[in-house]
């Protein structure tokens, strides 16, 4: 009886994105159609469900790089693209001099055929560098730099590096996916430089200047905000945190079954060594001719229970390299949602009300200046001095003002970006539900085959 459902070349499916079926007669089969035209261009936004759809003129791009201004499409684009395919691999041991070694990873990009190395310090830099720039957007977060486990810190361990593997695919794919972010020249950067990246960041001027600062919002864009916005976002600030232990709990449940059907697998592989082994054990031993009849169908049977494992272990690598991460995926949506808020709170504050303030109490100088009789020696010096910190101080308050508006417009923009994030699910799960139909049909193909060729008719 043929095995099924091995993965070409030995190589895993891509994650997140929607997979090939799961054949039942000819292994995994990538025959989905070819995804369309990247719809997150121009950081294209459908209305959220308390809304009405409005058309947004798109706004020119930057000069400072930044993306372009968000665009309403039709409720029929609202589901995403898969994402960016990004691999991220151990490269060999550990590197480095004495107690300074560190692991270098592999970062390939096979749609725009690139490669580079990066150490998981090059990681943080790039998200210390993409925060301090767009403090108010989605961001992942970085898998932790290292665990501890009963008192001892883990780095090294394989499956603590292969779950630092993943977090970091998971992240790379976040960011690559962001339609603001995707454009930075840092990310870019990143991702296609050759060089040690220590090397890269020595020669060139860095600036890590907030996005308020060089983009202007349109009218238009400033109109699109709608009038109960606070009221909104503190509806999704209130749940945010129950949904990323909803979602955990999903993940974690997800991979346990996952885990479960591998260790299956494992079992019936125990199986079959165990049926054969005693068969070869009864070898050596007389036995009457009839025996041989049992020992064939013994024999059928640890054939077929090696077959079977193979297919549980298929299955279940294949649940864990596609389904359980889009759900990290997804789970990390909410986290990600979690830690915008949070910078909301600790990056948002400004001194509007002390400029203010202080602009008031200039200006109420200014009037006694210029009413008081005889005027002061010092009076043109003091007007001046007054006049100029009246100037600085209001044209602080309208960056203010216009930085407030701009963090309501990024709440707002990646609210909806992170719901609109959540469509990708939607294809993973219908997936998963064909993979795990063909599965049945296949666990079933093979023990009904045996029964036939052992004599007996299953009954349905």
């Amino acid at each position: 009886m043929a095995s099924w459902g091995s993965p070409t070349n030995g190589v895993p499916p891509p994650a997140y994105g929607r997979q090939g079926s799961w054949s039942a007669t000819d292994g995994w089969s990538n025959d989905a159609a070819p995804p369309p035209a990247d719809p997150t261009a121009g950081y294209s936004l459908a209305t959220d469900a308390n809304a009405t759809a409005t058309s947004r003129p798109r706004a020119g791009t930057q000069a400072s790089g930044f993306a372009e201004a968000p665009q309403v499409v039709d409720q029929a684009d609202w589901e995403l693209a898969p994402l960016d395919r990004v691999q991220v691999a151990l490269k060999g041991d550990m590197q480095g001099w004495a107690f300074v070694k560190h692991h270098v990873w592999t970062i390939v990009h096979p749609d725009k055929h690139t490669s580079v190395d990066r150490r998981y310090s090059d990681f943080v830099w790039l998200m210390d560098s993409l925060t301090k720039r767009y403090p108010f957007r989605l961001l992942p977060a970085l898998p932790p730099k290292r665990i501890q486990v009963s008192g001892h810190y883990l780095a090294t361990d394989d499956l603590f590096l292969e779950r630092r593997r993943r977090g970091l695919e998971r992240a790379l794919s976040a960011l690559l996916a962001h339609p603001v972010v995707k454009r930075d020249a840092l990310l870019n950067a990143f991702m296609t430089e050759t060089r040690d990246l220590a090397d890269y960041r020595k020669t060139q001027e860095i600036s890590l200047a907030e996005e308020s600062t060089s983009r202007t919002l349109t009218p238009a864009e400033i109109a699109s905000l709608p009038s109960d916005l606070d009221s909104r976002l503190t509806s999704v600030r209130q749940k945010v945190i129950p949904l990323v232990e909803s979602w955990t709990r999903v993940t974690s449940t997800a991979d346990r079954l996952a885990h479960r059907r591998q260790n299956q697998g494992k079992e019936f592989a125990s199986l079959r060594d165990a049926f054969e082994g005693a068969v070869d054990l009864a070898q050596g031993a007389w036995r009457p001719n009839e025996v041989g009849q049992s020992e064939r169908h013994i024999r059928s049977v640890a054939t077929l229970a090696g077959e079977v494992a193979e297919t549980n272990e298929t299955s279940a690598q294949r649940t864990l390299d596609t389904v359980v991460e889009s759900l990290k995926q997804h789970r990390e949506i909410f986290i990600n949602l979690r830690d915008l808020f949070g910078r909301q709170v600790t990056l948002g504050g400004d001194n509007l009300e002390k400029l203010r303030r202080r602009l008031d109490a200039n200006t109420a100088k200014l009037a006694q200046l210029r009413d008081a009789s005889p005027r002061p020696p010092t009076f043109e010096a003091d007007v001046e001095k007054l006049m100029a910190q009246a100037e600085t101080d209001q044209r602080a308050i309208e960056a203010a003002l216009k930085r407030r508006e701009f963090i309501k417009f990024c709440m707002w923009e990646e609210v909806r970006w992170a719901w609109r994030s959540t469509s990708r699910l939607s294809r993973v799960l219908q997936d998963y539900a064909a993979d795990e139909a063909a599965f049945g049909r296949r666990i079933h193909q093979q023990w009904t085959a045996l029964a036939e060729a052992l004599g007996g008719v299953p009954q349905i």
